[in-house]
Protein backbone atom coordinates (compact mmCIF):
# COMPACT_ATOMS: atom_id res chain seq x y z
CA UNK A 1 0.00 0.00 0.00
CA UNK A 2 1.52 3.29 -1.04
CA UNK A 3 1.99 6.26 1.26
CA UNK A 4 -0.53 8.22 -0.81
CA UNK A 5 -3.14 5.48 -0.51
CA UNK A 6 -2.55 5.31 3.22
CA UNK A 7 -2.91 9.08 3.49
CA UNK A 8 -6.14 9.19 1.49
CA UNK A 9 -7.60 6.19 3.33
CA UNK A 10 -6.92 7.82 6.67
CA UNK A 11 -8.24 11.18 5.58
CA UNK A 12 -11.42 9.64 4.22
CA UNK A 13 -12.17 7.95 7.55
CA UNK A 14 -11.37 11.04 9.57
CA UNK A 15 -13.32 13.27 7.19
CA UNK A 16 -16.43 11.17 7.83
CA UNK A 17 -16.03 11.48 11.60
CA UNK A 18 -15.40 15.21 11.36
CA UNK A 19 -18.25 15.99 8.96
CA UNK A 20 -20.68 13.95 11.02
CA UNK A 21 -19.78 15.80 14.19
CA UNK A 22 -20.09 19.19 12.51
CA UNK A 23 -23.43 18.27 10.96
CA UNK A 24 -24.75 17.10 14.31
CA UNK A 25 -23.62 20.33 15.98
CA UNK A 26 -25.28 22.44 13.28
CA UNK A 27 -28.43 20.36 13.67
CA UNK A 28 -28.61 20.88 17.42
CA UNK A 29 -27.96 24.62 17.18
CA UNK A 30 -30.05 25.29 14.07
CA UNK A 31 -32.98 23.28 15.42
CA UNK A 32 -33.00 25.39 18.58
CA UNK A 33 -32.01 22.54 20.91
CA UNK A 34 -28.57 23.94 21.75
CA UNK A 35 -27.79 27.57 22.44
CA UNK A 36 -24.17 27.57 21.31
CA UNK A 37 -22.56 26.28 18.16
CA UNK A 38 -19.48 24.56 19.61
CA UNK A 39 -17.20 23.90 16.66
CA UNK A 40 -13.85 24.49 18.35
CA UNK A 41 -13.83 21.15 20.24
CA UNK A 42 -14.61 19.32 17.00
CA UNK A 43 -11.80 21.04 15.13
CA UNK A 44 -9.48 20.35 18.08
CA UNK A 45 -10.27 16.63 17.93
CA UNK A 46 -9.55 16.59 14.21
CA UNK A 47 -6.66 19.07 14.17
CA UNK A 48 -4.55 16.74 12.03
CA UNK A 49 -7.14 16.88 9.25
CA UNK A 50 -6.60 20.58 8.73
CA UNK A 51 -3.05 21.31 9.80
CA UNK A 52 -0.54 22.74 7.37
CA UNK A 53 1.37 19.47 7.09
CA UNK A 54 -1.77 17.70 5.86
CA UNK A 55 -2.53 20.51 3.41
CA UNK A 56 0.96 20.18 1.96
CA UNK A 57 0.82 16.38 1.92
CA UNK A 58 -2.49 16.09 0.11
CA UNK A 59 -1.54 18.71 -2.45
CA UNK A 60 1.28 16.37 -3.42
CA UNK A 61 -0.88 13.23 -3.38
CA UNK A 62 -1.97 11.13 -6.36
CA UNK A 63 -4.50 13.19 -8.30
CA UNK A 64 -5.68 10.08 -10.14
CA UNK A 65 -7.34 8.67 -7.02
CA UNK A 66 -11.08 9.31 -7.35
CA UNK A 67 -11.26 10.55 -3.77
CA UNK A 68 -8.43 13.04 -4.19
CA UNK A 69 -10.24 16.17 -5.44
CA UNK A 70 -12.86 16.23 -2.70
CA UNK A 71 -10.51 15.27 0.11
CA UNK A 72 -8.16 17.98 -1.07
CA UNK A 73 -11.01 20.49 -1.12
CA UNK A 74 -12.12 19.48 2.38
CA UNK A 75 -8.59 19.76 3.79
CA UNK A 76 -7.82 23.12 2.16
CA UNK A 77 -11.18 24.75 2.86
CA UNK A 78 -11.11 23.20 6.34
CA UNK A 79 -7.71 24.78 6.93
CA UNK A 80 -9.34 28.14 6.33
CA UNK A 81 -12.40 27.29 8.43
CA UNK A 82 -10.22 26.17 11.34
CA UNK A 83 -8.53 29.55 11.40
CA UNK A 84 -11.92 31.25 11.62
CA UNK A 85 -14.02 28.86 13.68
CA UNK A 86 -13.89 30.95 16.86
CA UNK A 87 -15.48 33.83 14.97
CA UNK A 88 -17.92 31.44 13.28
CA UNK A 89 -19.07 30.39 16.74
CA UNK A 90 -19.34 33.99 17.90
CA UNK A 91 -21.49 34.91 14.91
CA UNK A 92 -23.80 31.93 15.50
CA UNK A 93 -24.02 32.85 19.18
CA UNK A 94 -25.02 36.40 18.31
CA UNK A 95 -27.64 35.19 15.83
CA UNK A 96 -29.02 32.87 18.51
CA UNK A 97 -28.92 35.32 21.43
CA UNK A 98 -29.71 38.69 19.81
CA UNK A 99 -33.24 40.02 20.16
CA UNK A 100 -35.29 42.91 18.76
CA UNK A 101 -37.87 45.04 20.56
CA UNK A 102 -41.14 45.02 18.62
CA UNK A 103 -44.67 45.80 19.76
CA UNK A 104 -43.57 45.66 23.37
CA UNK A 105 -42.03 42.21 22.99
CA UNK A 106 -38.51 40.88 22.69
CA UNK A 107 -38.19 38.90 19.46
CA UNK A 108 -35.35 36.41 18.92
CA UNK A 109 -33.27 37.51 15.93
CA UNK A 110 -33.89 34.27 14.07
CA UNK A 111 -37.67 34.51 14.51
CA UNK A 112 -38.06 37.86 12.73
CA UNK A 113 -37.97 36.70 9.09
CA UNK A 114 -41.22 34.67 9.39
CA UNK A 115 -42.95 37.70 10.95
CA UNK A 116 -41.88 39.90 8.05
CA UNK A 117 -43.12 37.32 5.57
CA UNK A 118 -46.54 37.30 7.23
CA UNK A 119 -46.93 41.05 7.96
CA UNK A 120 -49.64 42.54 5.67
CA UNK A 121 -48.80 46.22 6.31
CA UNK A 122 -46.01 47.56 4.06
CA UNK A 123 -45.07 50.22 6.63
CA UNK A 124 -44.76 47.67 9.42
CA UNK A 125 -42.86 45.27 7.16
CA UNK A 126 -40.37 47.98 6.27
CA UNK A 127 -40.00 49.07 9.89
CA UNK A 128 -39.44 45.53 11.14
CA UNK A 129 -36.98 44.85 8.33
CA UNK A 130 -35.03 47.97 9.37
CA UNK A 131 -34.86 46.69 12.94
CA UNK A 132 -33.56 43.38 11.63
CA UNK A 133 -30.99 45.12 9.42
CA UNK A 134 -29.79 47.18 12.38
CA UNK A 135 -29.17 43.99 14.35
CA UNK A 136 -27.37 42.46 11.36
CA UNK A 137 -25.23 45.58 10.99
CA UNK A 138 -24.18 45.36 14.64
CA UNK A 139 -22.99 41.81 13.99
CA UNK A 140 -21.04 42.71 10.84
CA UNK A 141 -17.69 43.52 12.52
CA UNK A 142 -17.53 39.85 13.47
CA UNK A 143 -18.27 38.83 9.87
CA UNK A 144 -15.63 41.25 8.56
CA UNK A 145 -12.99 39.87 10.93
CA UNK A 146 -13.92 36.33 9.90
CA UNK A 147 -13.39 37.12 6.22
CA UNK A 148 -10.07 38.78 7.11
CA UNK A 149 -8.91 35.42 8.45
CA UNK A 150 -10.24 33.43 5.48
CA UNK A 151 -8.58 35.77 2.99
CA UNK A 152 -5.27 35.74 4.90
CA UNK A 153 -5.27 31.94 5.03
CA UNK A 154 -5.89 31.75 1.26
CA UNK A 155 -2.89 34.02 0.64
CA UNK A 156 -0.79 31.96 3.04
CA UNK A 157 -1.46 28.91 0.86
CA UNK A 158 -0.15 30.75 -2.18
CA UNK A 159 -3.40 31.95 -3.76
CA UNK A 160 -3.76 35.54 -4.93
CA UNK A 161 -7.34 35.65 -3.65
CA UNK A 162 -10.04 33.61 -1.94
CA UNK A 163 -11.81 33.38 -5.30
CA UNK A 164 -8.75 31.79 -6.89
CA UNK A 165 -8.57 29.21 -4.09
CA UNK A 166 -12.23 28.21 -4.40
CA UNK A 167 -12.03 28.02 -8.20
CA UNK A 168 -9.03 25.72 -7.89
CA UNK A 169 -9.99 23.32 -5.10
CA UNK A 170 -13.74 23.59 -5.78
CA UNK A 171 -13.27 23.05 -9.52
CA UNK A 172 -15.62 25.93 -10.31
CA UNK A 173 -15.44 28.06 -13.45
CA UNK A 174 -16.79 31.26 -11.90
CA UNK A 175 -16.07 33.45 -14.94
CA UNK A 176 -18.12 31.28 -17.31
CA UNK A 177 -21.03 31.10 -14.90
CA UNK A 178 -20.94 34.87 -14.37
CA UNK A 179 -21.12 35.30 -18.14
CA UNK A 180 -24.07 32.92 -18.44
CA UNK A 181 -26.12 34.47 -15.64
CA UNK A 182 -25.29 37.97 -16.84
CA UNK A 183 -26.81 37.09 -20.20
CA UNK A 184 -29.84 35.59 -18.44
CA UNK A 185 -30.34 38.83 -16.46
CA UNK A 186 -30.23 40.93 -19.62
CA UNK A 187 -32.53 38.65 -21.62
CA UNK A 188 -35.19 38.44 -18.90
CA UNK A 189 -35.00 42.05 -17.68
CA UNK A 190 -37.92 43.54 -19.61
CA UNK A 191 -40.36 40.69 -18.98
CA UNK A 192 -39.37 40.44 -15.31
CA UNK A 193 -39.78 44.17 -14.61
CA UNK A 194 -43.18 44.32 -16.27
CA UNK A 195 -44.50 41.41 -14.23
CA UNK A 196 -42.91 42.71 -11.01
CA UNK A 197 -44.77 46.01 -11.31
CA UNK A 198 -48.11 44.26 -11.74
CA UNK A 199 -47.54 41.92 -8.81
CA UNK A 200 -46.36 44.65 -6.44
CA UNK A 201 -49.34 46.83 -7.26
CA UNK A 202 -51.64 43.88 -6.65
CA UNK A 203 -50.50 43.76 -3.00
CA UNK A 204 -50.75 47.54 -2.58
CA UNK A 205 -47.05 48.38 -2.91
CA UNK A 206 -45.76 51.28 -5.00
CA UNK A 207 -43.03 49.72 -7.18
CA UNK A 208 -40.88 52.80 -6.68
CA UNK A 209 -40.94 52.24 -2.91
CA UNK A 210 -40.64 48.45 -2.90
CA UNK A 211 -38.18 46.75 -0.56
CA UNK A 212 -36.94 43.20 -0.12
CA UNK A 213 -39.50 42.62 2.63
CA UNK A 214 -42.29 43.26 0.13
CA UNK A 215 -41.02 40.38 -2.00
CA UNK A 216 -41.08 38.17 1.10
CA UNK A 217 -44.74 39.05 1.63
CA UNK A 218 -45.55 38.77 -2.07
CA UNK A 219 -44.30 35.21 -2.15
CA UNK A 220 -46.09 34.38 1.10
CA UNK A 221 -49.28 34.17 -1.07
CA UNK A 222 -51.89 33.87 1.70
CA UNK A 223 -54.67 33.47 -0.87
CA UNK A 224 -53.44 29.91 -1.41
CA UNK A 225 -53.20 29.04 2.29
CA UNK A 226 -56.42 27.06 2.22
CA UNK A 227 -54.74 24.48 0.01
CA UNK A 228 -51.63 24.11 2.18
CA UNK A 229 -53.00 22.90 5.51
CA UNK A 230 -50.33 22.70 8.19
CA UNK A 231 -51.81 19.55 9.69
CA UNK A 232 -51.50 17.72 6.35
CA UNK A 233 -47.89 18.69 5.60
CA UNK A 234 -46.09 15.62 6.89
CA UNK A 235 -48.69 13.13 5.63
CA UNK A 236 -48.67 14.60 2.11
CA UNK A 237 -44.89 14.54 1.98
CA UNK A 238 -44.82 10.91 3.09
CA UNK A 239 -47.59 9.94 0.68
CA UNK A 240 -45.74 11.56 -2.20
CA UNK A 241 -42.57 9.65 -1.38
CA UNK A 242 -44.58 6.40 -1.17
CA UNK A 243 -46.12 7.10 -4.60
CA UNK A 244 -42.61 7.03 -6.05
CA UNK A 245 -42.13 3.61 -4.49
CA UNK A 246 -39.46 4.74 -2.02
CA UNK A 247 -39.10 1.95 0.50
CA UNK A 248 -39.73 2.14 4.23
CA UNK A 249 -36.16 1.23 5.12
CA UNK A 250 -34.80 4.42 3.59
CA UNK A 251 -37.60 6.50 5.12
CA UNK A 252 -36.82 5.13 8.58
CA UNK A 253 -33.38 6.72 8.31
CA UNK A 254 -34.90 10.19 7.91
CA UNK A 255 -35.99 11.95 11.11
CA UNK A 256 -38.51 14.76 10.64
CA UNK A 257 -38.06 17.71 13.03
CA UNK A 258 -41.10 19.97 12.62
CA UNK A 259 -41.38 21.18 16.22
CA UNK A 260 -41.56 24.91 16.90
CA UNK A 261 -38.79 26.28 19.14
CA UNK A 262 -38.07 30.00 19.82
CA UNK A 263 -34.43 29.89 18.66
CA UNK A 264 -34.94 27.45 15.79
CA UNK A 265 -33.53 28.73 12.50
CA UNK A 266 -36.25 30.13 10.20
CA UNK A 267 -34.43 28.53 7.28
CA UNK A 268 -35.33 24.89 6.76
CA UNK A 269 -32.35 22.58 6.42
CA UNK A 270 -31.23 18.99 6.15
CA UNK A 271 -28.49 17.65 8.36
CA UNK A 272 -26.75 14.36 7.64
CA UNK A 273 -24.52 13.27 10.54
CA UNK A 274 -24.28 9.68 9.20
CA UNK A 275 -24.89 9.05 5.51
CA UNK A 276 -27.07 7.11 4.73
CA UNK A 277 -28.16 6.05 8.24
CA UNK A 278 -29.00 9.22 10.19
CA UNK A 279 -30.56 12.14 8.35
CA UNK A 280 -32.51 15.05 9.86
CA UNK A 281 -35.06 17.09 7.93
CA UNK A 282 -35.59 20.30 9.93
CA UNK A 283 -38.30 22.84 9.25
CA UNK A 284 -39.67 25.73 11.30
CA UNK A 285 -43.30 25.97 10.15
CA UNK A 286 -44.24 29.48 9.01
CA UNK A 287 -47.56 28.88 7.33
CA UNK A 288 -48.82 28.24 3.83
CA UNK A 289 -47.01 27.19 0.72
CA UNK A 290 -43.57 28.07 2.13
CA UNK A 291 -43.77 25.12 4.51
CA UNK A 292 -44.59 22.70 1.70
CA UNK A 293 -41.84 24.00 -0.56
CA UNK A 294 -39.31 23.81 2.26
CA UNK A 295 -40.43 20.32 3.27
CA UNK A 296 -40.11 18.93 -0.26
CA UNK A 297 -36.83 20.77 -0.92
CA UNK A 298 -35.14 19.54 2.25
CA UNK A 299 -36.84 16.21 1.64
CA UNK A 300 -34.93 16.06 -1.65
CA UNK A 301 -31.66 16.37 0.25
CA UNK A 302 -32.83 13.81 2.78
CA UNK A 303 -33.85 11.25 0.13
CA UNK A 304 -30.60 11.77 -1.76
CA UNK A 305 -28.47 11.12 1.33
CA UNK A 306 -30.67 8.31 2.72
CA UNK A 307 -30.34 6.41 -0.58
CA UNK A 308 -26.59 6.95 -1.04
CA UNK A 309 -24.60 3.74 -1.34
CA UNK A 310 -23.09 3.23 2.12
CA UNK A 311 -20.24 1.23 0.59
CA UNK A 312 -18.88 4.27 -1.21
CA UNK A 313 -15.92 6.04 0.36
CA UNK A 314 -17.07 9.08 2.31
CA UNK A 315 -15.35 11.44 -0.12
CA UNK A 316 -17.74 10.20 -2.83
CA UNK A 317 -20.75 9.76 -0.57
CA UNK A 318 -20.80 12.91 1.57
CA UNK A 319 -18.45 15.44 0.00
CA UNK A 320 -18.55 16.33 -3.72
CA UNK A 321 -20.37 18.96 -5.77
CA UNK A 322 -23.30 20.25 -3.74
CA UNK A 323 -24.95 21.37 -6.97
CA UNK A 324 -26.04 17.74 -7.20
CA UNK A 325 -27.80 17.44 -3.85
CA UNK A 326 -29.27 20.93 -4.30
CA UNK A 327 -30.43 19.87 -7.76
CA UNK A 328 -32.24 16.83 -6.38
CA UNK A 329 -33.75 19.02 -3.66
CA UNK A 330 -35.23 21.22 -6.39
CA UNK A 331 -36.46 18.20 -8.36
CA UNK A 332 -38.66 17.16 -5.43
CA UNK A 333 -39.61 20.73 -4.49
CA UNK A 334 -40.86 21.37 -7.99
CA UNK A 335 -43.31 18.49 -7.75
CA UNK A 336 -45.40 21.32 -6.28
CA UNK A 337 -45.38 22.91 -9.73
CA UNK A 338 -47.09 19.94 -11.43
CA UNK A 339 -50.80 20.72 -12.03
CA UNK A 340 -51.93 17.10 -11.64
CA UNK A 341 -50.13 16.75 -8.29
CA UNK A 342 -51.73 19.96 -7.00
CA UNK A 343 -55.17 18.72 -7.99
CA UNK A 344 -54.62 15.21 -6.64
CA UNK A 345 -52.99 15.99 -3.29
CA UNK A 346 -54.08 19.55 -2.45
CA UNK A 347 -57.42 19.65 -4.29
CA UNK A 348 -56.63 22.75 -6.35
CA UNK A 349 -59.55 23.67 -8.55
CA UNK A 350 -57.57 26.10 -10.74
CA UNK A 351 -53.79 25.80 -10.78
CA UNK A 352 -53.03 28.49 -13.39
CA UNK A 353 -52.71 31.50 -11.04
CA UNK A 354 -50.71 29.59 -8.47
CA UNK A 355 -48.31 28.18 -11.06
CA UNK A 356 -47.82 31.61 -12.61
CA UNK A 357 -46.92 32.96 -9.18
CA UNK A 358 -44.49 30.11 -8.58
CA UNK A 359 -42.83 30.62 -11.95
CA UNK A 360 -42.31 34.29 -11.11
CA UNK A 361 -40.94 33.35 -7.69
CA UNK A 362 -38.35 31.10 -9.32
CA UNK A 363 -37.48 33.77 -11.88
CA UNK A 364 -36.90 36.24 -9.04
CA UNK A 365 -34.73 33.74 -7.16
CA UNK A 366 -32.56 32.91 -10.16
CA UNK A 367 -32.07 36.61 -10.85
CA UNK A 368 -31.31 37.27 -7.17
CA UNK A 369 -28.70 34.51 -7.03
CA UNK A 370 -27.23 35.65 -10.32
CA UNK A 371 -26.63 39.07 -8.78
CA UNK A 372 -25.23 37.42 -5.63
CA UNK A 373 -22.74 35.48 -7.75
CA UNK A 374 -21.64 38.59 -9.62
CA UNK A 375 -21.15 40.39 -6.30
CA UNK A 376 -19.24 37.51 -4.73
CA UNK A 377 -17.04 37.13 -7.80
CA UNK A 378 -15.96 40.76 -7.35
CA UNK A 379 -15.83 40.61 -3.54
CA UNK A 380 -13.66 37.51 -3.31
CA UNK A 381 -11.24 38.66 -5.99
CA UNK A 382 -10.14 41.40 -3.57
CA UNK A 383 -8.29 41.43 -0.27
CA UNK A 384 -10.78 43.24 2.02
CA UNK A 385 -14.56 42.89 2.27
CA UNK A 386 -15.01 46.35 3.77
CA UNK A 387 -16.44 49.12 1.62
CA UNK A 388 -18.47 46.75 -0.57
CA UNK A 389 -21.87 47.48 0.97
CA UNK A 390 -23.08 49.83 -1.74
CA UNK A 391 -21.99 47.52 -4.54
CA UNK A 392 -23.98 44.69 -2.97
CA UNK A 393 -27.11 46.81 -2.63
CA UNK A 394 -26.78 48.21 -6.16
CA UNK A 395 -26.38 44.79 -7.80
CA UNK A 396 -29.18 43.07 -5.86
CA UNK A 397 -31.55 46.03 -6.25
CA UNK A 398 -30.90 46.25 -10.00
CA UNK A 399 -31.46 42.52 -10.52
CA UNK A 400 -34.60 42.20 -8.39
CA UNK A 401 -36.24 45.63 -8.76
CA UNK A 402 -36.67 46.03 -4.96
CA UNK A 403 -34.34 47.77 -2.54
CA UNK A 404 -31.80 45.65 -0.72
CA UNK A 405 -30.11 46.96 2.43
CA UNK A 406 -26.34 47.55 2.15
CA UNK A 407 -25.91 46.21 5.68
CA UNK A 408 -26.85 42.68 4.54
CA UNK A 409 -23.80 42.47 2.30
CA UNK A 410 -22.02 39.81 4.38
CA UNK A 411 -25.02 38.13 6.00
CA UNK A 412 -26.09 37.24 2.45
CA UNK A 413 -22.74 35.63 1.53
CA UNK A 414 -22.14 31.92 2.10
CA UNK A 415 -18.70 30.36 2.08
CA UNK A 416 -17.02 28.87 -0.98
CA UNK A 417 -19.31 30.43 -3.61
CA UNK A 418 -22.35 28.43 -2.58
CA UNK A 419 -24.40 30.78 -4.76
CA UNK A 420 -22.68 29.18 -7.74
CA UNK A 421 -23.71 25.73 -6.52
CA UNK A 422 -27.33 26.89 -6.26
CA UNK A 423 -27.33 28.36 -9.77
CA UNK A 424 -25.86 25.17 -11.19
CA UNK A 425 -28.47 23.21 -9.22
CA UNK A 426 -31.38 25.15 -10.76
CA UNK A 427 -30.01 24.42 -14.22
CA UNK A 428 -29.44 20.73 -13.32
CA UNK A 429 -32.98 20.50 -11.90
CA UNK A 430 -34.64 21.83 -15.04
CA UNK A 431 -32.72 19.40 -17.24
CA UNK A 432 -33.39 16.44 -14.93
CA UNK A 433 -37.14 17.13 -14.66
CA UNK A 434 -37.38 17.54 -18.42
CA UNK A 435 -35.84 14.08 -18.73
CA UNK A 436 -38.21 12.58 -16.13
CA UNK A 437 -41.24 14.00 -17.99
CA UNK A 438 -40.03 12.73 -21.33
CA UNK A 439 -39.29 9.23 -20.01
CA UNK A 440 -42.13 8.71 -17.55
CA UNK A 441 -44.81 11.23 -18.50
CA UNK A 442 -46.29 14.31 -16.85
CA UNK A 443 -47.31 12.24 -13.84
CA UNK A 444 -43.79 10.98 -13.22
CA UNK A 445 -44.24 11.92 -9.55
CA UNK A 446 -46.37 8.78 -9.03
CA UNK A 447 -44.35 6.47 -11.27
CA UNK A 448 -42.46 3.71 -9.49
CA UNK A 449 -40.19 3.52 -12.53
CA UNK A 450 -39.35 7.20 -12.08
CA UNK A 451 -38.78 6.53 -8.39
CA UNK A 452 -36.43 3.70 -9.27
CA UNK A 453 -34.50 6.01 -11.61
CA UNK A 454 -34.17 8.59 -8.83
CA UNK A 455 -33.02 5.92 -6.39
CA UNK A 456 -30.40 4.84 -8.90
CA UNK A 457 -29.21 8.43 -9.29
CA UNK A 458 -29.25 9.02 -5.53
CA UNK A 459 -27.23 5.86 -4.94
CA UNK A 460 -24.20 7.60 -6.46
CA UNK A 461 -24.19 10.01 -3.53
CA UNK A 462 -21.92 12.89 -4.52
CA UNK A 463 -19.58 10.81 -6.67
CA UNK A 464 -20.23 12.77 -9.86
CA UNK A 465 -20.52 16.52 -10.23
CA UNK A 466 -23.60 18.04 -11.85
CA UNK A 467 -22.27 18.21 -15.44
CA UNK A 468 -20.89 14.66 -15.24
CA UNK A 469 -24.14 13.20 -13.89
CA UNK A 470 -26.11 14.89 -16.66
CA UNK A 471 -23.70 13.49 -19.25
CA UNK A 472 -24.13 9.98 -17.78
CA UNK A 473 -27.87 10.37 -18.40
CA UNK A 474 -27.28 11.45 -21.99
CA UNK A 475 -28.31 15.04 -21.27
CA UNK A 476 -25.07 16.79 -22.12
CA UNK A 477 -23.46 19.15 -19.63
CA UNK A 478 -25.14 22.02 -17.84
CA UNK A 479 -27.32 23.99 -20.25
CA UNK A 480 -29.50 26.89 -19.13
CA UNK A 481 -31.91 26.46 -22.07
CA UNK A 482 -34.42 24.23 -20.23
CA UNK A 483 -34.52 26.64 -17.29
CA UNK A 484 -34.95 29.66 -19.54
CA UNK A 485 -37.83 27.95 -21.33
CA UNK A 486 -39.58 27.38 -17.99
CA UNK A 487 -39.00 30.74 -16.34
CA UNK A 488 -39.08 33.25 -19.16
CA UNK A 489 -40.18 31.65 -22.44
CA UNK A 490 -40.92 35.06 -23.97
CA UNK A 491 -37.27 36.04 -23.49
CA UNK A 492 -35.83 33.13 -25.46
CA UNK A 493 -33.92 33.89 -28.62
CA UNK A 494 -34.20 31.09 -31.10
Amino acid sequence: MTGTTTLLDGLDREAEDFAGSVDREHYLNGSGQKERLDLSPIYARHARLFDRATVDAIRAADANDERYPELRRLVVEGYLDAAANELTEQIAARETADALDWDGESLPYRSVAPLIRNEPSPDRRHALERRLVEATSAQNPLRERRWDLLYASARELGYASYRQLVEDVGRLDIASLVTAVGAFLRETEEAYRAELVLRLRAIGVDPAEAEKSDIAFLFREPEFDRYFAAESLVDIYKSSMAALGLDDAAQSRIFLDVEKRPTKSPRAFCSAPRIPDEIYLVISPQGGEYDYGAMFHEGGHAQHFAHADGALPFALRGLGDNSVTEGFAFVLEHILAIPAWLEQYLYFSDTARYLAAQRFNRLYMFRRYSAKLIFEAELHAGTDVRGRQKRYADLLTAATGVRYAPEDYLFDVDDAFYAARYLRAWIFDAQMRTSLRERFGERWYESREAGAKLVELWSHGQRFDAPALLRREGLGGLDVLALSAELAPAARHD
